[in-house]
């Protein structure tokens, strides 16, 4: 295909696998450089593809926090087709602008333990946690849940957030 200047193997050769298609000679030392870098450039990419798509610890931290800033900035319409307080904080999560783009990962679980006596009734608690990372954030969610009821019900929430499990 393509000669060095001293007649030296070429940069392309044809398969040896029954094809007609031109692939990198690595006999040549431009093909080697091109067949390590095709390497690279393909780790690089997995790489940045597995970076974006999973959280971080700290990534976490920030869509909690912003999550219940937004929370409780604005009062709540919750009905029956909401999914109460789990979906809502799960839902603010993942809006958050924070962690990974392709979103998911988030998990959202009533933490309220109905045997401690000494548990404070007039809050709600859960646990968020994400897939890739160990830190859990436990959220102290006030007024509790109210019933599932055919109507809308509109809650200001007060949140509190603890780092570690509930």
């Amino acid at each position: 295909m393509s000669k060095g200047q001293d007649g030296d193997e070429p940069i392309f050769i044809r398969s040896n696998w029954g094809t007609s298609r031109y692939v990198y000679n690595p006999r040549n030392p431009v093909g080697m450089g091109l067949i390590i870098g095709s390497l690279l450039f393909a780790a690089v990419a997995m790489y940045s593809l597995r970076a974006s798509s999973s959280w971080s610890e700290g990534e976490l931290r920030d869509a909690v926090h912003a999550a219940v800033r937004d929370l409780e900035a604005t009062p709540r319409t919750l009905g029956s087709w909401t999914g109460g307080y789990q979906s809502v904080i799960r839902d603010a999560v993942e809006e958050s602008g924070e962690g990974p783009t392709s979103g998911g990962g988030v998990y959202v679980d009533a933490a309220d333990d109905p045997y401690d006596e000494d548990a404070d009734p007039s809050v709600d608690l859960f646990e968020v946690t994400a897939k890739d990372v160990d830190a859990a954030f436990c959220l102290s969610v006030s007024p509790p849940e109210p019933e599932a009821v055919l109507t809308s019900v509109e809650v200001s929430l007060s949140i509190s957030v603890e780092e570690g499990r509930c």
